[in-house]
């Protein structure tokens, strides 16, 4: 953005305020601290007492003609999604921009300028910043800047992931904000497209608001980033303001069916109690169609149904996605439907008629008698599919290692082959994955439902696993008209544009004049 464009779009701000004596001093730091205070417009919902001091509701008053408030009753508060989503409704006023914080924050200098800088640098179409804000102390004693990046922290009692923060040291400073699968609530900002795409679900009450609104955000087709500068604190402590529910001896009520709604939402395998109060509305506040739950749970590395979590959720650390456009993220949308809906429709296999254990006798046969010709120990299978053609061999290799990009299926291999000790299984995708050095690569299959792109793109891999041989699905003789990723045609990897040597054998391998060619590697 130029500076014309800094100084002139509008930012506003939402604060959801219970009983908290921090509200007027984040106000007033919101505006001395921004480069341009002149477009910030902020809408704050008091959740005041009788017995509260006044000047919890103070406004600065050389601002006060940029807030817009409500005031209510705090016995009359159904917690901060109520208020987050009474504050969208009534108080914003087509802003371009849509900042959600806590009513107890402090800012860095330039806030608005650097807040809009950092979203412009998110390598995605539809970012959103979002992070849990590192410390301050009452009234500006600001923690070190550490960079917070949002991870999983755990499932609660009631079974719903609570993200929690982990600090980067000051000396790390990613060139780029960082890709994330989580929301932190008292930081959030985007376009306030947002507030049109994905309305702030008034039905939760506190824990789960987060996973809630991440994964809503992430199936709509937005991309979650972590700031790579700090730009907003915290005061996590109680001093100076009211608990919910302190006040509220109902509030177990609202938290239960809250809990009710996102397991609805997240893991309805695993919904044991119906209440239709729980589910009031629960359309408006669903997840988007652009990418599915399943797609989100992959991403994060997480199971909202076995309530586990992996890896890279509990380090932080996640991939950035291709754009919606991009070929890979359209042939992993159609490969993960196929298995899904077992679209192919063999009755033993999700990996198709051709893949079943019956029309593979002979080149299962085959491809045995092969591997101990040529010494083949290690086998990496690229695109293995649900390995039934196959297992009846794998077994007596020194080790096998099964890839494919569905996560679904490979989470399948891995319960029902785990118990072979030289099985492995890993999401990948071949055609920008490195892959580990093995005796043979296994392609059955796999190209003929590439681009001519992308198909190139994965033999440029194979070459560079410094396998000694390729086992690849080829159809002699034909021509290779391009598609697009994810549909099928034949393939003949020895005509143009992949031009590989002949192979050393072709093996027969079904109807329609397939073969599995053999090529010694050294050889192209």
């Amino acid at each position: 953005m130029d500076n014309l464009t800094l100084s002139s779009v509008r930012i506003f701000v939402s604060i959801a305020s219970y009983r908290d004596s921090e509200t007027p001093w984040t106000l007033q730091d919101l505006f001395a601290k921004a480069r341009y205070p002149q477009r910030i417009y902020a809408g704050v919902l008091w959740q005041v007492a009788p017995e509260d001091p006044p000047e919890w509701c103070r406004i600065p008053e050389a601002w006060a003609s940029q807030v817009r408030g409500l005031q209510v009753d705090a016995a009359s508060s159904m917690g901060a999604c109520w208020a987050r989503s009474r504050i969208q409704r009534e108080l914003w006023q087509d802003e371009e921009y849509h900042l959600q914080i806590d009513s107890h924050s402090r800012f860095a200098p330039g806030w608005d300028e650097t807040v809009l800088q950092v979203l412009a640098e998110c390598p995605a179409h539809k970012p959103v910043l979002t992070t849990h804000p590192i410390r301050y102390e009452p009234p500006d004693q600001l923690s070190a800047d550490l960079l917070p990046i949002l991870t999983a922290g755990r499932f609660n009692d009631a079974g719903i992931l609570m993200p929690k923060a982990k600090g980067l040291p000051k000396s790390f400073v990613p060139a780029k904000p960082l890709p994330s699968a989580f929301i932190g609530a008292g930081f959030v900002f985007a376009s306030s497209q947002i507030i049109r795409d994905v309305p702030y679900d008034p039905y939760l009450y506190f824990h789960g608001e987060e996973v809630s609104m991440g994964v809503r955000l992430w199936t709509h087709g937005y991309d979650l980033f972590c700031p790579n500068r700090v730009i907003l604190y915290h005061d996590y402590t109680d001093r100076g303001r009211r608990r919910h529910w302190s006040d509220h001896t109902d509030w177990s009520v609202i938290n239960r069916r809250a809990m009710i709604r996102l397991r609805h939402l997240l893991a309805p395998q695993r919904v044991e109690e119906q209440d239709a109060e729980a589910l009031r509305d629960v359309e408006q506040y669903g997840l988007g169609e652009r990418r599915n739950l399943r797609e989100y749970e992959a991403f994060a590395d997480v199971d909202f149904v076995r309530r586990s979590i992996g890896a890279r959720a509990a380090d932080g650390q996640f991939p950035l996605l291709p754009a919606e456009n991009d070929e890979q993220w359209r042939m992993r949308r159609v490969f993960t439907q196929i298995y899904d809906e077992n679209l192919w429709k063999a009755w033993d296999t999700r990996s198709g008629p051709g893949s079943s254990w019956e029309a593979t006798r002979t080149l299962r046969n085959t491809l045995a008698a092969l591997f101990k010709e040529l010494g083949i120990r290690i086998l990496l299978d690229a695109g293995c599919g649900d390995l039934v053609w196959l297992a009846d061999i794998t077994n007596d290799l020194e080790l096998y290692l099964g890839f494919d990009m569905v996560p679904a299926l490979i989470e399948r291999n891995r319960v029902l082959y785990g118990h072979r000790k030289n099985h492995f299984f890993n999401v990948a995708d071949m055609s920008c994955d490195p892959l580990p050095r093995g005796d043979a690569l296994l392609c059955r299959n796999l190209l003929t439902h590439l681009s001519n792109s992308q198909a190139n793109d994965t033999l440029r891999q194979f070459k560079k696993s410094e396998a000694r041989y390729l086992l690849a699905t080829t159809f002699p003789d034909k021509e290779n008209r391009d598609i697009e990723a994810g549909q099928w045609r034949p393939v003949n990897l020895t005509a143009p544009p992949f031009s590989l040597p002949p192979p050393r054998r072709l093996l027969p391998d079904g109807e329609h004049g397939a073969c599995l060619g053999v090529w010694h590697l050294a050889d192209w």
